[in-house]
């Protein structure tokens, strides 16, 4: 039983480290997008009828590029995601917002995992609500704990976080537009596949197949040397050898869509996130009524 908990959160952390590129992702001093430009043309003759100059076409790495940039400067948007690994599956919907760092305001529906069952005495249901604060993660209570003039909320500091996953506190990252894309361009990988039409807009679709050297080099920049050995045990950990990542882009500039695809120890991994109302306000404030985890804890034990 402890070697098959150690195997499935393992594949969890790994599946957010194929997302999580260096350390200082709000970092403005990678290069800049080669801009689109116009193609030029010779002057038409009189028989000729002028035609508008139509756009240059330009790598799909460079595309990409532009995409971060509009992407990232959008700042928040909503969210639908499906993470799933063998037969356990995970729901999530809210807004999140990578302004100033990653912040959200998620509901987690976890009926499809055993975690339901295991949160269901703090949580009251399969559902949980969950905000991630500047200073670290909230988890709504619920049920029984809901008692008159009791915390609604119990507290997850960086430190509870880093220890209940083995180092690893930058959970949201998957849920991150711009991350999946900054892998994409890192690993020299990506590939245009073509035109599609997802959750009703037409996209451009972009897909790149890394190996976990690929994805160790997409990661490592700005990290400490620490950070990128326990990227690596976590994937070994978890049997990831390559990581298949998608992108569908719009006529904006903005992800519409994207899904990570992985074989691990613990079954299949599928990462799916949909995004849309790019700009939507994201309140993850701290509650003002909380308790921390240790004291929760305390207080299970003296029950």
């Amino acid at each position: 039983m402890a070697g098959t908990r150690k195997t499935a959160v393992a594949v969890v952390l790994a599946a957010l480290a194929l997302t999580a590129t260096a350390c200082n992702n709000n970092d403005k001093s990678a290069a800049p997008a080669a801009p689109t430009t116009a193609a030029t043309s010779a002057t038409p003759s009189a028989a000729a009828p002028t035609t508008a100059a139509k756009p240059e076409k330009v790598s799909p790495a460079v595309f990409l590029e532009q995409v971060t940039q509009k992407t990232g400067a959008a700042k928040s948007a909503k969210v639908d995601e499906v993470i799933q690994v063998g037969q356990v599956v995970m729901k999530g919907q809210g807004a999140v917002s990578w302004a100033d760092g990653l912040e959200a305001d998620l509901t987690m529906d976890l009926s499809g995992s055993p975690m339901a069952k295991l949160l269901e005495p703090l949580t009251g249901g399969p559902k949980v609500h969950y905000l991630y604060a500047k200073d670290a993660m909230y988890m709504g209570l619920g049920g029984q704990l809901l008692e008159s003039g009791s915390p609604k909320w119990v507290r997850y500091s960086k430190a509870d976080m880093a220890k209940a996953s083995g180092g690893t506190t930058d959970q949201l990252q998957s849920a991150d537009p711009v991350q999946g894309v900054r892998t994409l361009i890192a690993s020299g990988k990506v590939t245009e596949v073509g035109q599609e039409t997802v959750n009703g807009k037409a996209t451009t679709h972009y897909s790149g197949v890394l190996s976990a050297a690929d994805v160790l080099k997409a990661t490592s920049q700005g990290m400490t040397q620490a950070q990128v050995d326990k990227i690596k045990q976590n994937l070994d950990t978890a049997g990831i050898t390559t990581d298949q990542i998608d992108v569908w882009v719009d006529a904006d500039k903005l992800v519409v869509k994207r899904s990570e695809v992985a074989d691990t120890k613990a079954g299949a991994l599928n990462v799916t996130v949909s995004y849309s109302d790019y700009g939507t306000p994201v309140i993850a404030s701290t509650p003002a009524d909380f308790i921390d985890l240790a004291d929760l804890q305390k207080a299970a034990a003296g029950s």
